[in-house]
C-alpha cells in the first residue's frame, strides 16, 4: 500500500515512520539549486537510501525498479 503518495516537503522532515518501500522521489529546484538526501531513519542520519541534486529551475528523479526497502522510516 502506498499510503504516502504525493507527500510534499520544503525542508527536513519525516514522511513515514516504520518499515516500507521507497518507490520514487522527485526533487524540484526553484530559483536556487536544490539537494536532498533520503535516509532510512526518522532523523537526518543513518543509512542513505538516495541523494538527489537539481540545478536552478530543473528537476531530478529517483525511481529504482521494484523500490528500496527501509526499516525505520524515511
Amino acid at each position: 500500500m502506498r499510503s504516502h503518495i504525493g507527500k510534499h516537503m520544503t525542508a527536513d522532515g519525516t514522511v513515514k515512520t516504520g518499515p516500507g518501500m521507497l518507490h520514487e522521489v522527485h526533487l524540484a529546484a526553484g530559483s536556487n539549486a536544490a539537494t536532498a538526501t533520503v535516509y532510512d531513519n526518522t532523523a537526518a542520519s543513518g543509512t542513505i537510501l538516495c541523494r538527489l541534486a537539481a540545478v536552478t529551475g530543473a528537476n531530478d528523479r529517483f525511481a529504482p525498479a521494484g523500490g528500496i526497502p527501509f526499516g525505520i522510516g524515511v
